[in-house]
């Protein structure tokens, strides 16, 4: 572990708001198709498919304000298919995008908690557990490991399991697994982008919980960041979970909460 001295709180203002959320936006923009990334509002608007967790628009609003014609050409890119539309909406937007979306009919579908922590600091100690970053053969593996774990259960299907594999197969992305005598246990992903370090996708087997490991594969990977030159590390939990708990333990805080707003798709001509 590096031998830091202190854990500085970085100030949390627009220009944090902005590094953490262009981000996660390079992040999912790896993993998105060429045809499926507007630039649009300072943001980005990535279509993956109708109901993909990828599917969503972010950091809009953050460069200034939003037109209602920049919102129709976010409905346009994500609506193909007649899915749902999330847009993710932060405190440091622009007024006019809650503004367009509230016209529009947008719902509140879900709260996030966005926590920060720097990287010039020390980290608490984590369970002496085996954590690495997975081997290019196994990503089959990881995708398993982690559909177990976000589904509760060890019997997965195939399809629940592809849904995880475009984790480890994005490039710019980093994927770790944690072994459990031999067994992988769990795993969880690192990404980079301008000397932010992403943490995403960490999911704990249910019969290896309570041991520690999402503790050891944040220390990891954090470990694993600072060796890379990052100097801040963000990641995204919902409100009061053991990941939350977890991040808290680790030495992040909450920096700014976001709201996920989504207009539903279309049915016989109408809005829901």
């Amino acid at each position: 572990m590096p031998s830091f001295s202190s854990n500085a709180r970085p100030v949390v203002d627009l220009g944090l708001a902005r590094r953490v959320e262009l981000a996660q936006a390079a992040q999912n923009r790896s993993a998105t198709p060429a045809d499926g990334v507007l630039e649009v509002a300072g943001g980005l608007a990535l279509f993956n498919g109708p109901g993909s967790p990828l599917t969503q628009a972010i950091a809009l609003g953050l460069s200034g304000p939003v037109s209602p014609e920049d919102v129709d050409r976010v409905e346009s890119h994500l609506g193909r298919g007649g899915g749902a539309i999330p847009i993710e909406l932060l405190p440091f937007a622009d007024p006019s995008l809650s503004q367009e979306l509230g016209r529009r009919g947008y719902r509140v579908a879900e709260f996030q908690q966005v926590f920060v922590r720097d990287l010039s600091g020390r980290w608490p100690e984590s369970p002496q557990v085996e954590v690495r970053p997975i081997h290019r053969e196994e990503a089959e593996v990881f995708a398993l490991t982690v559909a177990r774990a976000f589904m509760g259960r060890e019997e997965v299907s195939d399809a629940e399991a592809s849904l995880i594999l475009p984790m480890a197969t994005t490039p710019g992305t980093t994927c770790f697994l944690a072994f459990v005598n031999g067994e992988p246990a769990g795993g969880g992903t690192v990404a980079l982008h301008e000397g932010v370090a992403t943490l995403s996708g960490t999911g704990i087997r249910e019969r290896f919980r309570g041991q520690g490991l999402q503790q050891a594969l944040i220390a990891a990977r954090l470990d694993w960041a600072a060796r890379q030159g990052c100097t801040l590390a963000a990641s995204s939990t919902l409100p009061a979970t053991a990941s939350q708990r977890n991040m808290e333990r680790m030495g992040f805080f909450v920096a700014y909460p976001k709201v996920v707003m989504v207009r539903e798709p279309a049915r016989n001509g109408m809005e829901r």
